[in-house]
C-alpha cells in the first residue's frame, strides 16, 4: 500500500495504479454506502483522516478504512465522486505530490552509517587508517544528526544550489517512518515501532568536510532533504534488505542496500528513544553508501576534494529502490 500526500490542502492519498484516491473522501463515501451513519463524514474524520500525522497516530483502523474503501469504489469506477460532488480520483500527472512528512516532525539522519561509504571515504582521506575508521564506527555506536523538516522538498521538486557552496553532493537513503508513540524502547521491540518506508536524498555541502560545529549548517538550506515520492506500508519489506540507488544525470553512482548499515533501524530506535520519546509521523534516515561524489573523490592537501563529481546547476538526479520508488529532483541555479 502507498500513502501520498497530495494537493493544495496536502491531503492523504492512497495510489491504485496511476491514480490517486482521497484516502478521507473514499472512506466517508463508502461508509454513507455500507452503514446507516447519519454523520458519515464525521466518523471518516475520525478514523481516516486527512492529514498525514493523524493518519499515522490511527495506525491500523486508517489504513484498514482507506484500503477498504479505495477497493470498494476502485469496482464501481463510474462512482468517483465525494459526499460533495468533490472528485475522488486523480491522475498522478494531474495533482501535485508533496514530501510526505507530518507537520512538526523530526527528521533524524544516521551519521556515516554505511561500511562501503566509510571505508571509500576514509581511503580518499589523508592519514586514515581504514580499519581503524571502520572499528571505531561500530563500537561508538550510532550516531546521527537532524534535518530541519521545514527545508522539505519533494519529487519533481527543483533544488536550488545554494550560494554558498562549490560542492554540493547526493546521498541515497532510505527512511522509516515511525508508527506508534514510544520512549526507551527496546532493539528486540523496536521493528513493530516502522509504520512505512520512504526515499530521502540527503542533500550536502562539503566544502571543507568537517564534524565540528558547522557540520549542521552543511546538512540544512532549503530543499535539503529531498523526500517522497510517498510511504510504502505494509508490504512486507525487510527493512535490512532494501536496494538503494543514485542516478546523475543517468549515470549510475550509487548502488547499495540497507543490509550494508553499520548500525540497523532497530539500533537507531533503540538509541533515539532513549530517554526520549519518539512520535508517530517520526523518519529516522539510513545514511548512504558509497558513490557519493565526496567518497569517490580524492581528498586534496588543503583539506577539500575537486569538484568533478559534484552536481551543478542542470544536473538532474534520481534517488530510487525497487521496493519503493523513485524521486528526481533538477538542481537549479541560486539565481532561479
Amino acid at each position: 500500500m502507498k500513502i501520498a500526500v497530495f494537493g493544495p490542502h496536502r491531503r492523504v492519498g492512497v495510489i491504485k495504479d496511476d491514480k490517486i484516491v482521497d484516502a478521507n473522501g473514499a472512506y466517508a463515501k463508502f461508509l454513507s454506502v455500507t452503514s446507516e451513519l447519519t454523520r458519515p463524514q464525521a466518523q471518516a474524520d475520525a478514523d481516516v483522516p486527512s492529514e498525514l500525522g493523524a493518519f499515522i497516530a490511527e495506525g491500523d483502523r486508517a489504513l484498514e478504512g482507506a484500503q477498504a474503501a479505495v477497493e470498494h469504489l476502485w469496482a464501481k469506477a463510474q462512482d468517483d465522486r465525494g459526499l460533495a460532488g468533490e472528485p475522488l480520483f486523480f491522475g498522478l500527472g494531474e495533482t501535485e505530490l508533496h514530501a510526505p512528512v507530518a507537520q512538526g516532525s523530526r527528521i533524524f539522519c544516521a551519521l556515516a552509517n554505511f561500511f562501503d561509504h566509510m571505508e571509500a571515504a576514509s581511503k580518499n582521506s589523508a592519514g586514515n587508517d581504514t580499519a581503524e575508521v571502520l572499528d571505531r564506527l561500530v563500537q561508538g555506536g550510532p550516531k546521527y544528526f537532524l534535518k530541519d523538516h521545514r527545508a522539505v522538498g519533494a519529487d519533481a521538486q527543483p533544488v536550488r544550489y545554494p550560494a554558498r557552496t562549490r560542492r554540493l553532493d547526493y546521498e541515497a537513503e532510505v527512511a522509516i517512518i515511525v508508527g506508534k508513540q514510544g520512549r526507551d524502547i527496546g532493539r528486540d521491540d523496536a521493528l513493530p515501532y516502522i509504520w512505512g518506508y520512504t526515499l530521502h536524498n540527503d542533500w550536502s555541502i562539503r566544502d571543507n568536510v568537517s564534524f565540528g560545529p558547522d557540520f549542521m549548517h552543511s546538512k540544512n538550506f532549503d530543499t535539503s532533504a529531498t523526500i517522497g515520492p510517498w510511504i510504502v506500508v505494509n508490504e512486507g519489506i525487510d527493512p535490512q534488505d532494501i536496494p538503494i540507488e543514485c542516478r546523475v544525470n543517468g549515470e549510475v553512482r550509487q548502488s547499495g542496500n540497507t543490509k550494508s548499515m553499520v548500525h540497523d533501524f532497530s539500533a537507531f530506535i533503540q538509541h533515539l528513544s532513549a530517554d526520549t520519546t519518539l512520535y508517530p509521523g517520526d523518519l529516522i534516515s539510513s545514511g548512504t553508501p558509497k558513490g557519493t561524489a565526496v567518497d569517490s573523490s580524492r581528498q586534496q592537501t588543503d583539506g577539500s576534494h575537486p569538484d568533478t563529481l559534484f552536481v551543478k546547476p542542470g544536473d538532474v538526479v534520481e534517488v530510487s529502490s525497487s521496493l519503493i520508488g523513485t524521486i528526481r529532483n533538477e538542481v537549479i541555479s541560486p539565481a532561479t
